[in-house]
């Protein structure tokens, strides 16, 4: 065959080589996986912690039980497992993520449950619905251990903040337990904490605890006796049982009441005789006894009321005798003095420029009112001004909350009669020389009569209350002063434009 037929081999071309790319693929591979990892870890961190509940006794828990803290679901039950030395139960919980920092060293857990007997009962709601754990959580606040072990009943009532822990002492247990209630007149007032033996074994220690916002009502003289939640009453139409709530059958209770004469707000640690019954007498007292979030806030802003000793000269039979009228009146902040006219006038018989002003520890001569305003029992309230300017600013009223009338303006806010009688009464508070000896009065207790707001039958109003200062409790402005009338106190209101 000749060379000529042959085909021509062909020649290889060189093709240059690019740099190798990055396929979008793998980008969106590591995204992926950023993404799964960032979803497990939010998931891991959603999960919550477990921790781990010892008890001796599981009362019936099962797994997906839940764990409550003030009725809030904060958990809930993962596995129980067994303990074999000692024998119980662990149960392991997984707390929700916001939980874990209210669970700390310290805090206390416990199977809620039905809990019966003839002294208390107790977690009626777990009869029909599913038992849970119940918490409570600790005061330290520090450390998170993962570790507890759980109560097997609930724990002892731990008092509120600013409550006044005192002690009853009584012969015998009358089967009141931790929980059962303090009243006043049948309100709630405290909670028994603990029941106790005494230490030489004579007698009951129960340790009470009187809310904050009560505590003022429990004097050094109140008497506390046992409220056993039902009465059996005999009578000529027949047989009557009266009972309380189921609680207080159940449960029991405790009562108290205060003297007409009360004695000092009582302190934390004070003790009381507990009574099996109470005496007639105790029933009958109602002493008027400030109490609450009003009066503390009133307490703060009430001034006292300043002793004032008028004394004055005057002719009697052609001798010359020394007379003297006592009273009571407000200092202001700016150096004077507000009264009753006759608490610091003298009479029209004095001789004139016998008369001297005592307040406040200083002597002054009378001088003539500056302002003035007239009462609802046709009295003047009277505004002087004092020559001594060294006053303890303890007990001093503020000015704003008064406005009399100027003496020698144009008296055009003299009210009438009839308008003066058409304020309605208030809550009021009748200004003694120290917060303790202040009395409050509902409105409820007062009612319009001609010259002033009359005050009930049976509130106890000392006769050395009389010109006394009144404030309306709410707002602590001057409403007037205490007027006696034929031997019944009454309130003499100012103008009401006036104050």
């Amino acid at each position: 065959m000749s060379t000529e037929s042959l085909p021509e081999i062909p020649s290889a071309v060189t093709v240059p080589v690019h740099k190798k790319r990055t396929s979008a693929v793998w980008f969106l591979t590591l995204a992926c996986a950023a993404l799964s990892i960032g979803l497990i870890y939010n998931s891991y961190r959603n999960q919550g912690e477990i921790i781990e509940i010892e008890f001796e006794q599981g009362y019936g828990l099962q797994p997906a039980d839940a764990v409550r803290f003030r009725g809030i679901e904060i958990g809930r039950i993962e596995k129980i497992d067994l303990r074999t030395n000692p024998p119980g139960v662990i149960a392991m919980v997984r707390l929700t993520p916001s939980a874990r920092a209210v669970v700390t060293e310290g805090t206390r857990f416990w199977i809620a449950r039905p809990i019966v007997t003839l002294e208390s009962i107790r977690g009626l709601e777990t009869v029909i619905g599913p038992k849970y754990i119940a918490m409570e959580p600790g005061k330290s606040g520090t450390g998170q251990p993962r570790r507890f072990i759980g109560l097997e009943a609930p724990p002892p009532i731990d008092p509120s903040e600013g409550s006044v822990e005192i002690v009853l002492d009584s012969k015998r247990r009358h089967g009141l337990t931790s929980g059962a209630p303090i009243l006043h007149r049948g309100f709630r007032v405290g909670d028994v904490l603990r029941v106790d033996l005494a230490s030489d074994a004579r007698s009951v220690i129960m340790r009470a605890a009187i809310d904050p916002e009560y505590h003022e009502l429990v004097r050094s003289n109140s008497k506390f006796w046992v409220r056993s939640g039902w009465r059996l009453d005999l009578g000529l139409s027949g047989i009557r049982l009266n009972a309380d709530s189921m609680s207080e059958i159940l449960n029991g209770g405790i009562e108290f009441a205060t003297p007409d004469g009360k004695g000092n707000v009582a302190t934390t640690g004070a003790r009381f005789e507990l009574h099996d019954e109470p005496e007639d007498e105790w029933l009958a007292w109602q002493p008027s006894l400030p109490y609450g979030a009003l009066w503390e806030n009133a307490k703060s802003k009430t001034p006292q009321a300043h002793r004032v000793a008028l004394r004055w000269k005057e002719k009697s039979f052609g001798f010359t005798v020394d007379r003297q009228r006592m009273g009571w009146g407000l200092l202001l902040d700016d150096g004077s003095l507000v009264c009753r006219d006759d608490v610091c006038t003298p009479p029209k018989g004095a001789i004139e420029g016998s008369g001297f002003l005592e307040v406040a520890g200083s002597v002054q001569k009378v001088s003539n009112p500056i302002a003035s305003s007239r009462l609802s029992d046709d009295r003047q309230f009277v505004k002087v001004i004092l020559e001594s300017k060294s006053m303890d600013p303890v007990g001093i009223f503020e000015s704003r909350n008064l406005t009399l009338t100027p003496l020698g303006a144009a008296n055009t806010q003299m009210p009438q009669a009839k308008e003066q009688q058409e304020r309605a009464p208030v809550d009021l508070l009748i200004v003694g020389p120290e917060p303790s000896s202040c009395l409050v009065l509902d409105a409820g207790r007062l009612t319009k009569v001609p010259g002033g707001w009359q005050i009930s039958t049976g509130i106890d109003v000392p006769d050395a209350l009389d010109s006394a200062p009144v404030l309306e409790l709410a707002s602590g402005r001057c409403l007037g002063c205490v007027s006696l009338q034929r031997d019944k106190p009454i309130i003499a209101i100012l103008d009401t434009r006036s104050t």
